[in-house]
């Protein structure tokens, strides 16, 4: 008989290159406060590889806003009015995206 496996499993998460994609882009947004062009075709990316291993749209937005509370453009920033409207945006462009089909 098998001992029953205690060991909790790690949920999916993005592969390594569309986070460091994400940062990049998301750096950038910050420090221009806008979010740039690119920053859509990446989502649609991330939206697609997040259906494809079962990521369901809330466990991506929190790692969405784990990558936008650790980025140094974001901790740094003087002021967060401009930094919570761009998160509200991404957010916000995120659900469309992974509903979109």
């Amino acid at each position: 008989m098998m001992a029953f496996d205690r060991t909790p499993s790690l949920p999916p998460t993005l592969d390594p290159r569309t986070v460091t994609e994400l940062r990049a882009v998301l750096g950038r947004s910050v420090a221009e406060r806008n979010h740039t062009d690119g920053l859509r075709d990446l989502l649609c990316r991330a939206t697609e590889e997040a259906r494809a291993k079962g990521i369901r749209a809330e466990q991506l937005l929190i790692i969405l806003k784990d990558i936008w509370y650790t980025l140094p453009e974001v901790v740094s920033a003087s002021s967060a009015d401009v930094e919570n409207a761009l998160l509200q945006d991404l957010v916000s462009r995120c659900i469309h995206e992974y509903y979109a089909i």
